[in-house]
């Protein structure tokens, strides 16, 4: 059988990367990001950004063009460009000439129905380039990106914008929260943002989604307060459960206050395991599951739970 070459690269790279800094590996990711292969290039790329090897980042540029023209043949789902863009902005490098390009491109490749868009990932990691390196079309390129027709663009341009630090950028972004968004996920990116810049009482703004008649918008409001590491989050979390009368957004508040890695809130959510009604009861010990390595909290859980059973049960396991 003749041996694939793309396969034996990709082997190659794999055992190079067990040693990533040692000169053999680092002279083999070095010449397989000049491969013609589009994967291997990728696995390139990533393994140069996992294993932080900054000295590549001239090379990364150097490969980035190569899969510009026809990317479609070159570059079938954009793999390359945008694990080569990945690296890049891990490494905090600034590369105009990738992201420049890479911000605007779109890569249209044929599918069952309609063509489908692979690039709106390079969008988002090149516009968030922009602003970690400070470039002066940063900003403008992340609201471009708003209007992106593709949501994960969206969500890349808000979270460059969230990137820069800049208290009067979370204007524009409470603007595109109010306008809305078909995409949950997006919306959360939004209310992210508000809640780290914005110095306008943000958590009132974002909890008052949490409280309105869309769903959609009130799951993302929940997930946006929970990963905002913030006790007035957390609080408003809290206040709203008890009068949240639909199941599905109750759950969202549920895992939101799991993932504040807050303790008054793990208290809260212990309360609700061994206190609340049985549905509230489940998703609380589930959302609590994340922490499944955290023997002292899963200790905690149980306890909470054994609360819950006729006091016949309890008797049967002691």
């Amino acid at each position: 059988m003749k041996r694939d070459p793309v396969r034996a690269a990709l082997q190659a790279l794999a055992e190079a990367l067990r040693q990533p800094h040692e000169d053999a590996a680092l002279a083999l990711v070095r010449a397989s990001l000049a491969h013609r292969s589009n994967h291997v290039v990728a696995r390139a790329a990533r393994g140069a950004r996992e294993a932080d090897l900054t000295g590549l980042a001239p090379d990364l540029v150097t490969a980035f063009p190569r899969f510009l023209g026809d990317p479609v043949r070159r570059d079938p789902g954009c793999v390359a460009k945008t694990e080569i863009a990945r690296a890049l902005a891990s490494f905090t490098y600034p590369a105009p000439d990738v992201y420049l390009p890479g911000a605007a491109h779109v890569q249209r490749e044929p599918a069952y129905g309609p063509p489908i868009d692979t690039a709106p990932e390079l969008r988002a990691t090149c516009a968030t380039a922009l602003v970690l390196t400070d470039h002066p079309a940063a900003l403008a390129t992340c609201v471009g990106l708003l209007v992106d027709p593709e949501p994960a663009a969206r969500a890349g341009g808000l979270r460059g914008l969230a990137a820069s630090g800049r208290p009067d950028v979370a204007h524009a972004i409470r603007l595109f929260a109010l306008r809305g968004d078909d995409d949950p996920g997006v919306l959360a990116e939004a209310f992210a943002g508000i809640l780290l810049l914005s110095t306008d009482d943000p958590v009132a703004f974002v909890a008052g989604r949490l409280a309105g008649d869309d769903r959609d918008v009130a799951r993302a409001a929940a997930v946006a307060l929970g990963e905002a590491r913030r006790r007035d989050a957390n609080a408003a979390l809290r206040e709203r459960l008890p009068d949240e009368p639909r199941p599905d957004v109750r759950h969202a508040i549920l895992l939101a206050l799991a993932t504040s890695r807050d303790d008054e809130s793990f208290d809260f959510l212990l309360s609700v395991i061994a206190q609340g009604a049985p549905a509230d009861a489940k998703a609380a010990a589930d959302a609590l599951g994340l922490y499944r390595h955290d023997e002292s909290l899963q200790q905690r859980v149980q306890a909470a739970l054994d609360a819950r059973r006729p006091t016949r049960h309890r008797a049967r396991r002691s």
